[in-house]
């Protein structure tokens, strides 16, 4: 798995984390038919609020690892381009909007919890079975978790945006902390926490099609 991860990573990677700037494609959608799709919109730099945001270490790696493993649909930022370019629009552009989103983000360590699960500007009972299985999962693999911290909403991101867009609860923010995503110093974690819980999420939110 490491080596798959790290393989992976090299092409979020290129160029101090810009990406493969030859890609034609800001976004890429591998499509494995599935309901579910996992997203990772910061898998290399990119340009918000007029500055430039660095990359989500690992997400795109994680995100791309579990998508071709499992045969999950998966969407991923290629490279870095000095404007406004975001996966919401490139969602509803190519009308995925109908599929259930995993979007899968970055935050630093040293919270008191290692994972920001985000609704954005819903509330809970419209998430209540995918939160249930959250916590399930949470509790399985020894992850600590909050939902909706004023830090970690989604609001801003793909949740928010897709929400105002379609008045859909299709859609999650999952921010995981740097010693669960990091593919080099924290494997053990990503192995046998991350991937795993990340995976039996996308087969529960699958089977059934709200």
């Amino acid at each position: 798995m490491q080596k798959k991860l790290i393989s992976f990573n090299k092409t979020f990677m290129q160029n101090n984390c810009f990406g493969d700037e030859k890609n034609p494609d800001v976004f890429s959608f591998v499509d494995k038919g599935t309901y579910v799709c996992l997203t990772a919109p910061h898998a290399t730099s990119s340009f918000v609020q007029k500055n430039v945001k660095c990359a989500d270490l690992y997400t795109g790696a994680i995100v791309k690892y579990i998508g071709e493993k499992y045969d999950f649909s998966y969407i991923v930022r290629n490279k870095f381009v000095a404007k406004k370019c975001l996966i919401s629009d490139f969602v509803t552009q190519n009308n995925l909007q109908k599929n259930f989103f995993l979007d899968v983000h970055a935050m630093k360590d040293g919270n008191d919890f290692d994972l920001a699960v985000g609704i954005g500007y819903f509330r809970e009972r419209e998430y209540e079975k995918q939160l249930q299985w959250i916590d399930e999962l949470a509790s399985k693999y020894g992850l600590k978790y909050v939902i909706n911290d004023k830090r970690y909403t989604g609001i801003k991101g793909l949740t928010g945006r897709l929400q105002k867009k379609t008045c859909m609860a299709n859609v999650l923010q999952l921010e995981f902390s740097k010693s669960y995503r990091d593919i080099f110093n924290g494997f053990e974690n990503v192995q046998k926490v991350t991937v795993p819980f990340l995976t039996d999420l996308c087969k529960m939110i699958n089977q059934t099609k709200f």
